[in-house]
């Protein structure tokens, strides 16, 4: 019987030591709300400064302003149309569709689509408000 209870007991610590494992690699996210012309939101999923993580979801007719970011973004869609204005030119991605955003370029990211925009991103390294430069033209 006394071993009966001390297996029981080592497994439940176990289980119990599992658990705080499970729980010391689950990541909560930041809920980040932006106005840029219409309100969108970020869950904010970024653990470090190098490598940033977030997910977004932003309605019809939202857009950012023109902005050079001093980082990278790749990403993909998992539900709308995403819009990269480029100086040469607009580029559409659709579900299932990875984009990149090179660092140091001019970019308008914006709702090309008449439904809700749902991305993942991943930015390298993450996002920090000065590492982002606003201009009124791609010129």
């Amino acid at each position: 019987m006394f071993k009966l209870l001390f297996s029981l007991s080592f497994l439940l610590c176990g289980i119990g030591g599992l658990a705080q494992q499970v729980n010391d690699l689950k990541i909560t996210p930041s809920t980040i709300k932006i106005m840029d012309n219409i309100e969108r939101v970020i869950l904010d999923y970024s653990i470090s400064e190098d490598l940033g993580l977030n997910q977004m979801v932003a309605p019809p007719n939202w857009t950012e302003p023109i902005v050079a970011l001093e980082f990278e973004i790749r990403g993909i869609v998992l539900q709308g149309v995403l819009g990269l204005e480029f100086a040469g030119g607009t580029h559409l991605f659709v579900k299932n569709d990875g984009f990149i955003i090179p660092k140091n370029t001019k970019v308008r990211i914006f709702n090309a689509g008449e439904e809700q925009l749902h991305i993942i991103e991943v930015l390298r390294p993450a996002y920090q408000e000065r590492y982002t430069m606003r201009f009124d033209s791609f010129e």
